[in-house]
């Protein structure tokens, strides 16, 4: 990793970042406390929350956390550590500083301070060290900012003398008196924050590799669960000793990866505590026959976790970290495979409903309920389904059988009772679902059964209103490119989903068109299931809700701006559609190819729903909503990249279009609801424009300019 000086800029990829600040271990030296501010364009955070620190480690968008101190492992250097995804930064962050204080003494006094910036598997983003200081005791170190639609990490180096306090003053933060009588008890380090708002569950996915510095810097441990939460508030703990997180049920540690091919056997590092953990293993397609298993001391004996014959596989089980000896695994397979070891927390929460045709670990985290099961064992001669359930405290690899029959060649249904929080360890070789008593509904259920390219007949259960079609297929060679299609009662086909635009599993509106009835057909894949939901189902669209693949969301806001903000690496394909309960069919909102944000209109009246669709495969996302008045607005002149809506508030004229490279724009009239009114523009050239709100439909760069 090259280093910085002080002012220089690098891109910063729009992912999940671990950011370490580091110094070298000194007698003396004085404590240094590790903070990230959201701030706005304005140059000042919008509240007490944008401040995240050691007393307030969560910030409310998720987007940002503290994790603490990394344990002391022998090494030359001490670290802090931060976790930010870029890709959850609400709209109105404009940057986000990473500052440091000093208790006990100036950063003169610091030897070997610096910032590292690295992705989620370890790869550098960048590296500055500070080398001026003096009398500062207080520091910001760098910077991630917002550039042309992406971010960048700017080295700043700039340094207070007034600590925390000033700094945090100087960028709006709200800091009460801290100065303590004589009788009571020390502050913890940095400013008190009045109030302090709830800290939401941890991140999906959290740091997964030391920082590294650039050649010959000393390298550095990454937290552990002991300085995951330092300094942060005790996590709710519901009854049954368990956090609402699931973090009662094992210990919290930096996820271990592993990826390899073919046939291979290693231990798992000791940083990984002792306890229960989650182990996932995915399988690239043709995986041929897969065997895992838990090895032991010896490495030459174990118990097998799964053996089969799969085209793909994404499967996870309960696991016990010795406590005398790493944890041995063994994979065979003949593809590439990754391995993942990552705390139980990380495990998919259980709201209501979830289905699968893998093993799999589900949290519950609520209070007693009957769960209903149901098995399609139908489509394989190894189909088995099988249902265990851990409670807080006890053996992860000996589950309590739940009273649910290991279902084999046949379809099976039944209920079994939860008396409160628990792990679900599900074994199924074949299409399962799940379903709480005192969650919505389950409407109807769809399997493939032995009719694999078959037709299904679908009814409305009910008649006149939209349903949720909840689906999951399953992975085979042909899969990637698997249609499925709607055909109408004189023989017309549709198209419903698409394996480039849908994924594999995912969320879709059905009976828009008030139909009673719809026959479904899906090509080139084997084995699937449909589950039709009632539409209170979806969930509320908000600011800075977060995703993945295709999901169904509902607004009663009225007519909004909602721009997406897509997960970086590859380039994958988001479209957008909206439309009230009555609609015959949704209007387009926006679409967008990578990272780039656009936006687009959710057309509604107040109290009315709205329910919006975010088509992508299997890529992540985020959405913001802004009110109806929040659009740019031009009177002569305004451009942009993709997908917009602006607001004319000129008199009726002509206006110029221009487009870019990418391909030509579309330019719509917006009623006062926000709906499509009109096209008056396809292309470039001359068209005419009338006042109000206007949605840019296209990819590429474009320009509008009237009367010029």
């Amino acid at each position: 990793m090259t280093r910085m000086v002080k002012g220089a800029n690098v891109p910063a990829p729009v992912e999940p970042l671990q950011i370490a600040v580091c110094r070298a271990k000194a007698p003396g030296a004085p404590v240094v406390d590790v903070s990230a501010l959201l701030v706005a364009a304005d140059g000042r955070v919008r509240g007490d929350a944008d401040l995240v620190f050691g007393n307030q480690p969560h910030h409310p968008s998720g987007a940002a956390r503290h994790l603490g101190r990394a344990p002391d492992d022998g090494g030359p250097l001490v670290a802090d550590w931060l976790w930010l995804d870029l890709a959850g930064i609400e709209p109105g962050v404009d940057r986000v500083v990473v500052a440091a204080s000093a208790d006990g003494g100036p950063f003169g006094r610091v030897p070997g301070l610096d910032i590292r910036v690295t992705t989620m598997t370890g790869a550098p983003v960048a590296y500055f060290g500070v080398d001026d200081a003096t009398t500062e005791t207080a520091f910001v170190l760098g910077e991630f900012y917002r550039h042309r639609g992406g971010w960048k990490f700017r080295a700043v180096g700039q340094g207070w003398t007034t600590g925390l306090h000033g700094l945090a003053t100087d960028f709006g933060v709200e800091v009460a008196d801290t100065d303590p009588s004589p009788d009571s008890a020390p502050a913890a380090h940095g400013p008190a924050v009045s109030p302090p708002r709830p800290a939401p569950a941890a991140p999906a996915t959290r740091p997964a590799a030391p920082a590294h510095g650039p050649a010959g810097a000393a390298q550095v441990a990454s937290p552990s669960s002991a300085g995951a939460h330092t300094g942060g508030p005790a996590p709710a703990v519901d009854g049954a000793g368990v956090t609402r997180d699931g973090a009662g049920f094992g210990p919290d540690f930096v996820p271990f990866v592993r990826k390899g091919n073919a046939h291979k056997t290693f231990a798992v590092p000791r940083t990984v505590p002792a306890g229960p953990a989650l182990l996932q293993v995915e399988l690239e397609d043709d995986a041929g026959r897969v065997q895992v298993k838990l090895l032991g001391a010896s490495g030459d004996r174990g118990e097998e976790l799964w053996r089969g014959d799969r085209n793909r596989i994404r499967a996870r089980f309960l696991v016990q970290v010795p406590e005398d000896r790493p944890l041995r695994l063994g994979i065979r397979a003949s593809r590439w495979w990754t391995v993942k070891l990552v705390p139980v927390s990380h495990a998919e929460p259980f709201t209501g409903h979830a289905h699968g045709h893998d093993f799999d670990v589900l949290r519950y985290d609520g209070p007693a309920d009957d769960l209903h099961y149901r098995v399609d064992a139908t489509d394989g001669a190894d189909a088995a389904f099988g249902l265990g359930a851990v409670f807080p405290g006890e053996d992860p690899m000996t589950p309590r059988p739940a009273p649910a029959p290991e279902a084999a060649g046949g379809t099976a249904t039944g209920v079994v009772r939860l008396p409160g929080p628990a792990l679900l360890q599900v074994r199924g070789r074949a299409f399962w679902s799940l379903n709480a008593a005192s969650g919505p509904p389950v409407l109807a259920e769809y399997g493939s059964g032995r009719r694999a390219g078959a037709p299904v007949e679908i009814v409305n259960p009910l008649p006149g209103s939209p349903v949720i079609l909840e689906y999951h297929l399953a992975e085979g060679p042909t899969s990637r490119f698997y249609e499925a299609t709607e055909t109408d009662e004189y023989g017309q086909e549709r198209a419903l989903l698409f394996a480039h635009r849908d994924g594999m599993r995912g969320r879709v509106l059905l009976f828009t068109d008030g139909r009673a009835a719809t026959r479904v057909r899906i090509r080139s894949v084997a084995r699937w299931a449909l589950r039709l939901l009632p539409p209170e189902s979806a969930r509320p669209l908000v600011e800075g809700v977060r995703g993945k693949g295709t999901d169904v969301l509902v607004h009663r806001g009225g007519a909004s701006v909602v721009t997406l903000t897509g997960s970086a690496g590859r380039a994958p394909y988001y479209r957008v559609e909206a439309g009230a309960a009555d609609a015959i069919a949704p209007a387009p909102v926006l679409e967008a190819a990578g990272s780039r944000p656009a936006r687009g209109p959710v057309p509604g009246e107040p109290g009315v729903p709205a329910y919006v669709t975010v088509r992508c495969g299997g890529m992540g996302w985020t959405l913001g909503l802004t009110e109806a008045d929040g659009p740019r607005r031009f009177a002569e002149s305004v451009e942009g990249h993709g997908y917009e809506v602006v607001h004319y508030t000129g008199r009726p004229g002509e206006a110029r279009v221009e487009c870019g490279e990418d391909g030509p724009v579309e330019l719509w009239l917006l009623d006062k609801h926000f709906a499509p009114d009109r096209r008056i523009a396809a292309g470039p050239g001359r068209h005419e424009i009338q006042p109000g709100p206007v949605q840019v439909r296209g990819l590429g760069r474009w320009r509008i300019t009237v009367g010029g």
